[in-house]
C-alpha cells in the first residue's frame, strides 16, 4: 500500500505536526506500506488559467497533462501514486490557503471519473480517436483521504470553512473520505504536543484512513467531543437556504438537498437515499455535471453565431477597447 501525507503548512509547524502524527497512525495499521510525506509551501504551482488545453487532449486520445510547467505534475504525480492519503492546510481567512485550492482547481480537471469514462467509451466506440486501454488508468483507482484543518481561532465559526473547501480534494477523484478534522483553538493549545487528545485523534484518523480503504464497514471518524456532521455523505455542517423552497436545504459540498425539522427544539435534516445517490463525489453526481457540460455547447454555439456581429463590436469597442470607452487618459 502506498500512503502519502501533504501538508500546505509552514515546514515543522501545526500542519505538519499533525499531518504526519496521522500518517504514524497509518503506520500503526499498514507496517509494511510505503509512506512519504510533502511538504509544499517551498512548491511553485500556478493557478489554474481555464485554457481548456487539459480536457482537449484527452479528447484527442492524449493523457491529459497540464501545459503550464512547474510543480504541480511532481505533486499531482505523488498523489497518484498515493492508496491512502492525508492533507493537511492552514486557515487563513475562513479557507484553506490559496495554494491548495490553485493545486485542486489543477487536479480535479484531469481527475474527473465520469468525464475520463465518458471519453474511454468514445474510444470504446470509435467515437472519439484515441487507444482506451492507453489511457493511466491509475487515475481512476480507489483512493482514501482524511483532512486535517488548522486554525488559531478558539471558536469554529472563523475556520467554519476549511475542512468543507479541503473536501473539494476529493470529489471528481471519487476519493472516499473518512475523516474531516477542523483542528482550530491552534492560538491557545500553543503546540499539538501540548494536547494529548488532539495527537490521539490524528492516529485514530490515520488508522481509520488505512483501514477503511478494504474494510467498507470502517466508519467516518468523529472525534468525542466534537460537533457531528450534517450531510450524511460529506459530514459537514453547513447548509444553505434558498427562499422559496419551504423547509428544503441543501448541502453546498455534496449538491445534494434534504428536508429540514425541529425535533424537540433540535434542528434535524434528513436526506433521502436517492439524494445521497447523487451527491457530487458519487460517480452519478458526476455524470450529472459530466451530462451538463456536454450539452453546452448545443445550446451557446447557435446564440453566440446568431449574434456574432453584435458581440464582435461590443467586444472591440467596449472590452478589448475599454480604457478609451471608460474615458481613461491615453498612456
Amino acid at each position: 500500500m502506498n500512503i502519502l501525507g501533504v501538508s500546505f503548512g509552514r515546514p515543522n509547524s501545526n500542519c505538519d505536526i499533525l499531518c504526519k502524527e496521522a500518517l504514524f497512525g497509518c503506520r500503526e495499521a499498514a507496517p509494511d506500506a510505503e509512506v512519504r510525506f510533502i511538504n509544499t509551501l517551498k512548491l511553485n504551482i500556478g493557478r489554474c488559467r481555464g485554457c481548456g488545453a487539459c480536457s482537449t487532449q484527452l479528447e484527442k486520445g492524449k493523457d491529459n497533462v497540464c501545459i503550464f510547467k512547474d510543480d504541480f505534475q511532481m505533486l499531482e504525480d505523488e498523489v497518484r501514486w498515493a492508496d491512502a492519503l492525508i492533507v493537511s492546510a492552514p486557515v487563513y481567512t475562513l479557507t484553506p490557503c490559496g495554494q491548495f485550492k490553485d493545486f485542486v482547481d489543477r487536479f480535479s480537471c484531469r481527475h474527473d471519473v465520469s468525464a475520463i469514462n465518458w471519453v474511454l467509451d468514445k474510444r470504446r466506440t470509435g467515437e472519439m480517436p484515441g487507444d482506451p486501454d492507453a489511457f493511466p488508468m491509475e487515475r481512476l483507482k480507489k483512493r482514501t483521504v482524511s483532512f486535517i484543518s488548522v486554525g488559531g481561532a478558539s471558536t469554529e465559526d472563523w475556520t467554519s470553512l476549511g475542512t468543507p473547501i479541503l473536501h473539494l480534494f476529493a470529489v471528481s477523484a471519487m476519493m472516499k473520505v473518512l475523516g474531516n478534522y477542523n483542528a482550530n483553538s491552534m492560538g491557545t493549545i500553543g503546540n499539538p504536543y501540548l494536547d494529548e487528545g488532539l495527537i490521539n485523534d490524528m492516529h485514530v484518523m490515520g488508522k481509520n484512513t488505512v483501514l477503511g480503504y478494504s474494510d467498507d464497514s470502517v466508519k467516518f471518524f468523529q472525534p468525542e467531543g466534537k460537533p457531528e456532521g450534517v450531510c450524511p455523505v460529506c459530514h459537514q455542517r453547513i447548509m444553505t437556504i434558498t427562499p422559496g423552497q419551504g423547509t428544503k436545504v441543501n448541502c453546498p459540498v455534496c449538491g445534494i438537498w434534504g428536508n429540514l425539522s425541529i425535533v424537540d427544539g433540535e434542528i434535524k435534516v434528513e436526506f433521502s437515499e436517492d439524494e445521497q445517490a447523487r451527491a457530487r463525489g458519487t460517480f452519478r453526481g458526476l455524470r450529472e455535471h459530466t451530462t451538463e457540460i456536454q450539452g453546452f455547447g448545443a445550446i451557446c454555439g447557435p446564440k453566440i453565431m446568431a449574434n456574432k456581429e453584435m458581440l464582435d463590436k461590443l467586444m472591440k469597442e467596449r472590452i478589448k477597447g475599454f480604457d478609451e470607452a471608460i474615458g481613461n487618459p491615453k498612456a
